[in-house]
């Protein structure tokens, strides 16, 4: 097994203070993600499937553009963003204005506003299967077992 590679702090503190003069890249020359890209992109898509466009037509000009995304890959990010446009909301609690968020050209404050919202469906769930109820048996560690009765 090899040994976890050790560096000088000196080398460290070089390579933020590298790090720190770089320049700020102009927009045009920084990279986006395909996910990230869907919010501004999702409307000239749509549009373009309104006239007749197939995806797989749409890909063949997104690789005319440089873009090397596959259809797959294509579909799932337009889920996405239309999943995040139906529960965009702004920062302060209201909803934001066509779906977008006060977020969306911030990615990190994505993160953080979707790593929220991920903590806040855990705790309901959590608190949902704490529930005491009469059809409800629970488990050696607790958890709650509910008979499948939707189906019947």
């Amino acid at each position: 097994m090899p040994a976890p590679k050790m560096f000088t702090k000196a080398q460290w503190d070089e390579f933020v203070r590298l790090l720190d003069a770089l320049p700020e890249k102009p927009p045009s020359e920084q990279r986006i993600t395909v996910r990230d890209a869907m919010p501004n992109v999702r409307v000239h898509i749509d549009s373009a499937r309104a006239k007749g466009y197939s995806v797989e037509q749409l890909i063949e000009q997104a690789k005319q553009a440089g873009i090397d995304v596959t259809a797959s890959a294509l579909r799932y990010a337009l889920q996405e963003a239309k999943k995040r446009r139906g529960t965009g909301r702004r920062l302060d609690g209201a909803p934001g204005a066509g779906g977008r968020t006060s977020t969306s050209r911030n990615p990190s404050a994505k993160r953080a506003v979707v790593q929220q919202t991920s903590l806040a469906r855990q705790a309901k769930r959590e608190r949902e299967n704490n529930k005491p109820s009469s059809t409800g048996i629970q488990d050696t560690f607790g958890f709650q077992i509910r008979p499948d009765i939707e189906d019947l």
